[in-house]
């Protein structure tokens, strides 16, 4: 399936050197039982770390992917470690037992309409959660934090979104606080196939079930990326040693989500309809990977390429983040999503919100 859906050749990473580069690392993932923390999680085991620490709240979860990982490479040192990244103190006493080289921050609220209908929560998660874990292990002696960010961080119109583009600019903001040797970089991703909330297995559900397929808009596209491409991207931009910042990978041409719901119900041989249900709040129509008040350029991977801001005034403070965790503790949902964007418009100078 990812390779039909894809629609484009997959892109490459050198996971030899990558072996190499690992090999001596100690690796704390957050949002370890997630999607993307679980395939992170066992391609590590099978490339080989020093320790493997895998973090997250989700107890059922993180046995899984425990017991994953043993099965994959019995004889690797591992850590589970069953806490909250909201919860700076529990962090921060994990981080300090585990003493990581390496954090890679995968946790986070993901899915956009329920970041719409609860921002208190995606704030909470999605950037007092970051700058829990950024302090966290620069204090612990780490010397690479990768965050896990969104193409939706690129003119953010969703909650979800703008709280990833306010994450990473914290990392520059905590660059320029607390000068640190802790290299800190982000990555963007378009939609993992097969991964928790993704289109295909909804689709695959709904087709099992004799239809209809629902499709929010018939122009509806989104950018796609296979599991292994986001395994590769993330832990290929953490090895580079040249410069800090945001990174994406080319993906060729969005995919039309009608199409690939047709792909589908073609390959299952059912006579299937299709629904139009209506875009959902936050949803835009089209994603990007870069705005307008930032500049990419190519990095040392192939297709791979840096983002940087426009404004050298584009970065969030400890204060800012701590302001915001303040609003999002305090006031009503309505308020925190205004506070957000106030805050996200003012870092990057922007005059007019992304259009949907």
């Amino acid at each position: 399936m990812n390779s039909v859906s894809l629609r484009r050749p997959e892109g490459q990473f050198d996971f030899a050197a990558l072996k190499a580069f690992f090999a001596t690392k100690r690796v704390l993932i957050t949002g370890a039982a997630g999607s993307v923390g679980a395939a992170l999680s066992l391609k590590l085991a099978k490339l080989g770390c020093a320790h493997l620490a895998m973090l997250d709240q989700f107890d059922h979860g993180l046995l899984n992917i425990v017991e994953a990982v043993k099965r994959v490479a019995p004889a690797l040192a591992t850590t589970e470690a069953l806490c909250d990244v909201r919860d700076s103190d529990r962090l921060d006493t994990w981080m300090r037992r585990i003493e990581p080289d390496v954090v890679i921050h995968a946790a986070a609220l993901k899915h956009v309409h329920l970041g719409e209908r609860h921002p208190v929560e995606c704030v909470l998660t999605n950037l007092v959660g970051v700058r829990n874990a950024v302090t966290a292990a620069a204090e612990a002696g780490a010397s690479h934090f990768m965050l896990v960010s969104s193409d939706k961080a690129a003119a953010p119109t969703c909650v979800m979104g703008a709280t990833k583009r306010l994450a990473e600019l914290f990392l520059a903001g905590f660059q320029l606080e607390q000068p640190t040797a802790m290299r800190m970089k982000s990555v963007r991703f378009g939609n993992v196939l097969g991964s928790q909330g993704s289109v295909l297995p909804r689709f695959e559900a709904q087709i099992e079930a004799g239809g209809p397929l629902e499709v929010t808009h018939p122009d509806m596209e989104r950018f796609f990326m296979s599991s292994e491409e986001a395994v590769g991207l993330i832990l290929s931009v953490t090895a580079l040693e040249n410069e800090q910042g945001a990174y994406f990978m080319e993906m060729g041409e969005p995919i039309s989500i009608l199409d690939l719901g047709r792909d589908l119900i073609a390959r299952s041989g059912k006579a299937i309809g299709v629904e139009f249900t209506g875009l959902r709040p936050g949803e835009k129509l089209r994603e990007q990977l870069i705005d307008d008040h930032e500049i990419a350029a190519p990095s040392a991977l192939p297709s791979v390429f840096r983002v940087t801001p426009k404004a050298a005034d584009a970065y969030m403070t400890s204060a800012d983040v701590a302001h915001l965790e303040t609003v999002a503790r305090t006031m009503e949902n309505a308020i925190v999503r205004q506070r957000v964007f106030a805050h996200l418009d003012e870092r990057l100078h922007r005059e007019e919100r992304a259009a949907g």
